[in-house]
């Protein structure tokens, strides 16, 4: 894919990634800000005056503001990560730096600062820091707790994750390209992080087109309110009854590249999966599939093709069944045409190796969560971190019941409403 850089800082939809040296960082949680959703720190460029910056997963770029009528260019440069003391105490101290950091000194669209947050309150930022900058390392992120930790590494295996509690979705970082700018072409990395979804998950209905809606969304950590195309919200809205979508009110998010104009809508719930296929079949089957299937696998144990149930397992009694993540409280959404383009630029990045990108999750839909995006291996893994949140393991063979009980029993919302009529 070949992208041509014309637009302001953080054209997050458009970004480069690179290699960066690795982080000097204690691991400890850095307390941030949440601007309207979004993760907003305080970043020093070299020995400029620190300034105020989001992070964003979704931009495998880092970008620095510049003046309106200074030319985009490409630099590197250490970047300092600052952070709240503590949660109570707001001084802003050094948590991370990074020697040598690639960055895109660029202008925003206007003279006036790029801003995110709040559209009644927008709050003025000056540089987006990406998955570049970030990519040598872990990030771990508790939207609860308002907290961040840069990692060096997540060293856990298979079985450990499971017993950890922990919901592996891999592989999840995708894209890559080539970005022009100033005439010259530069190549970039796959980063973007995204999964598949279910929105509305309802395993235990009779009829599997009951039984939720998959998406697919990456995920961003720019912003608090999810955007979701229109498309989906239809689909959505015929298997549930929702709101008519010109009944919605009009609203906006803003992004570091601008301001996206649609309808506010509202999901009631959503499920992460780990993969969208079960057992040993390589077709993909989607992800309220895996999560009607990890229901009906716990619940019943075996079943057998033609036995009168809706039985998973295509080549066996029993089957594997990807992790699964169930989130019971409703979430914000953005609904914007299908041709929106951002939308449009993110889906030619991606394919073909993910399907149709339906929106992005945003930092609400996830509050219950905490989850790392481990660059090194390509992953990213969940935890429940508050109410509404329960974490189903992997379901690798018989032996993995016992450990997905005792998850789904310690989680603080034991089956998140999922199984609720």
């Amino acid at each position: 894919m070949r992208i041509v850089c014309s637009c302001a800082v953080a054209a997050v939809a458009l970004a480069l990634g690179c290699t960066t040296d690795r982080a000097s960082s204690d691991g400890f949680p850095i307390a941030i800000d949440r601007a309207g959703g979004a993760i907003v720190t305080q970043v020093q460029v070299g020995t400029r005056t620190p300034t105020t910056a989001v992070i964003d997963i979704m931009s495998p770029l880092t970008f620095v503001d510049a003046a309106l009528d200074e030319a985009p260019r490409r630099t590197s440069d250490a970047i300092t990560l600052w952070g709240h003391r503590t949660a109570a105490d707001p001084t802003w101290v050094t948590r991370a730096r990074y020697a040598g950091a690639p960055l895109f000194i660029h202008p925003c669209a206007a003279a006036a600062p790029c801003t995110i947050g709040d559209p009644a309150s927008p709050l003025a930022i000056g540089a987006v820091v990406g998955a570049d900058t970030l990519a040598s390392d872990a990030l771990r992120v508790t939207p609860s707790r308002n907290q961040l930790a840069v990692l060096p590494d997540i060293a856990i295996a298979d079985t450990a994750i499971d017993r950890a509690c922990d919901a592996e979705l891999a592989p999840a970082l995708y894209g890559g390209g080539t970005l022009v700018v100033g005439g010259t072409e530069l190549p970039f990395a796959g980063r973007r992080p995204v999964t598949s979804v279910c929105l509305s998950p309802q395993p235990d209905a009779a009829d599997p087109v009951a039984r939720g809606i998959d998406a697919t969304m990456m995920l961003s950590t720019g912003l608090g309110t999810s955007i979701l195309s229109a498309s989906r919200y239809e689909a959505w809205r015929a298997v549930t009854g929702g709101p008519a979508l010109d009944t919605l009110p009009m609203g906006q998010v803003l992004l570091p590249s601008g301001p996206v104009v649609g309808r506010l809508g509202q999901i009631d719930r959503l499920a992460l999966v780990g993969g969208t296929s079960v057992g040993g079949d390589t077709a993909q089957t989607g992800a309220c599939r895996v999560v009607y299937a990890h229901h009906f696998l716990m619940d019943r144990g075996a079943c057998v093709l033609g036995d009168g149930t809706d039985c998973p397992c295509a080549n066996a009694t029993t089957c594997s069944v990807k992790a699964v993540v169930e989130l019971s409280d409703a979430f914000p959404v953005l609904i914007v045409a299908d041709d929106l383009p951002l939308l449009q630029s993110l889906r030619t990045e991606l394919r073909p190796a993910v399907p149709e990108l339906d929106g992005i999750l945003g930092l609400d839909a996830l509050a219950a969560t905490e989850f790392d995006v481990d660059y090194p291996h390509a992953r990213l893994l969940f935890r429940c971190a508050a109410a509404g949140c329960a974490l189903r393991p992997e379901l690798r063979d018989t032996g993995s019941r016992a450990i997905i009980a005792r998850c789904l029993a310690q989680t603080a919302g034991v089956d998140a409403g999922i199984d609720a009529p």
